[in-house]
């Protein structure tokens, strides 16, 4: 019961300074950078490389 007690006051000591550094953070990027994301590239081919694993698999399971 002790140990659970020391771990539980020091895990909330840590969140505590923890969050204090996280508010200390600025909101957002300098002027300089671009906070744009090109979405369309890389997630059309993962889409496509599931669709084609999913159906795969179905095939396979109709097999059996």
């Amino acid at each position: 019961m002790y140990n659970k007690t020391i771990i539980t006051v020091y895990t909330f000591l840590l969140l505590i300074l923890v969050s204090g550094t996280a508010l200390a953070q600025g909101p957002g990027f300098d002027d300089d950078v671009v906070d744009e994301v090109p979405i369309d590239g890389g997630v059309s081919a993962l889409v496509i490389a599931g669709a084609a694993y999913g159906a795969k698999k179905l095939k396979d399971m109709k097999k059996k």
